[in-house]
């Protein structure tokens, strides 16, 4: 399973980071852009996670711990993303670097919580 989640946790860190690299400039603005964002985002983020779970049948003793390793990898390779912020998102505000690392936090805490509430939510319903 934690080999399952991290693997997945890499593949979702890619997407993302791409989306930011090729098309974040769309979206990620200072103004209205980063608020839509910090709104939207950590929600979408949190539904794909419980989907995710739900899908592959994690057990919801699993739930929590799955959605945790999940998040590893983006925190990890986050911490250059933040770093080498102006480098490898060229495209973006380079003052944004900090608010970027916000909303990544803001998401992975969303992908934790998400485990969470999975796990919670499966006890509730026995």
């Amino acid at each position: 399973m934690v080999f399952r989640w991290l693997i997945v946790g890499v593949v979702l860190w890619a997407i993302v980071t791409a989306a930011f690299r090729f098309a974040g400039q769309m979206v990620f603005t200072p103004g209205n852009g980063v608020m839509t964002l910090f709104l939207v985002l950590p929600l979408i983020i949190f539904a794909l996670t419980f989907v995710l779970i739900k899908i592959t049948g994690v057990g919801p003793a699993d739930r929590a711990e799955a959605a945790s390793i999940f998040a590893v990898p983006g925190l990890f390779f986050g911490i250059y993303e933040v770093n080498n912020f102006s480098t490898i998102f060229p495209n973006l505000d380079a003052n944004l670097g900090s608010t970027f690392a916000a909303l990544m936090f803001a998401c992975f805490a969303a992908v934790v919580i998400s485990g969470i509430v999975s796990s919670r939510l499966q006890q509730l319903e026995r």
